[in-house]
């Protein structure tokens, strides 16, 4: 059973990297986590850097050990995480929510939130750091087109301590779905919120453009694409990028 107990941190360089150490001096335990509204050196898929606003963003991470899931299964992590913020972001009324392959929320086309997932995997048992980073309060993103917030998309500015709660309720729902009997309709309902499910877009692999349609994300984390020659391919996050 699944459970998380988050303590409140004034400031963190990174979350992610507060929980590593934690962990490494033997001082965390399975649903231990933090949060703040002040990353200053936050980092995202394929090392990319995120420079937060202070007491505008919240950064979260919380550890956990998973003993009833396959390591085959480990993108269902990612999923029940990705599901855990639609619903909480939805619950704020944010509207046109869903899931950019493979770690992104979006609110309409534009960013809201970003999750990492950091798994070891050690006698098939999962040791997992996920992060979860929010954009709450912020009016304005300069440089910054395609990112959008709580506020931008609601008006609304909602208690962190509130938002904190809804949150980790759901986080724990859906963390308490990645055992290998619940994965795939896990899978099912993160296909459901795919961002451009189904569509024929643009993709960057190697320099090279070409056009695919997706057709699903598959349990392991592959993304399925139907290629203009009607072949069907699997690849990789790192393999490939979405362009808008």
């Amino acid at each position: 059973m699944f459970n998380l107990k988050l303590r409140k941190l004034n400031a963190s360089n990174s979350t992610n990297k507060e929980l590593k150490n934690l962990l490494n001096n033997n001082k965390l335990k399975s649903g231990d986590g933090i949060w703040t509204l002040n990353q200053t050196d936050g980092f995202g898929q394929r090392g990319s850097a995120w420079k937060a606003q202070a007491n505008k963003h919240l950064a979260l991470s919380f550890f956990y050990k998973f003993e009833n899931l396959n390591p085959k299964w480990i993108f269902s992590i990612n999923s029940a995480c990705s599901l855990a913020v639609l619903e909480t972001l939805s619950h704020f009324n944010v509207n046109r929510l869903s899931v950019k392959w493979p770690n992104d929320i979006l609110a309409g086309n534009k960013k809201i939130c970003g999750i990492l997932a950091e798994n070891q995997i050690n006698e098939l048992k999962i040791k997992s750091i996920v992060g979860i980073g929010i954009n709450l309060y912020e009016k304005s993103f300069s440089n910054l087109p395609f990112a959008t917030s709580l506020f931008i998309e609601t008006y609304k500015s909602p208690l962190i301590d509130y938002f904190i709660k809804i949150l980790s309720e759901n986080i724990i729902i859906y963390l308490n779905k990645c055992n290998d009997a619940s994965v795939k309709k896990l899978n099912k309902i993160f296909n459901k919120n795919l961002y451009l499910y189904k569509k024929q877009v643009k993709f960057e692999r190697k320099g090279k453009i070409f056009d695919a349609k997706i057709i699903k994300v598959r349990m392991d984390g592959m993304l399925e694409l139907k290629l203009k020659n009607g072949n069907l391919k699997t690849f990789q996050a790192k393999e490939i990028k979405l362009i808008f």
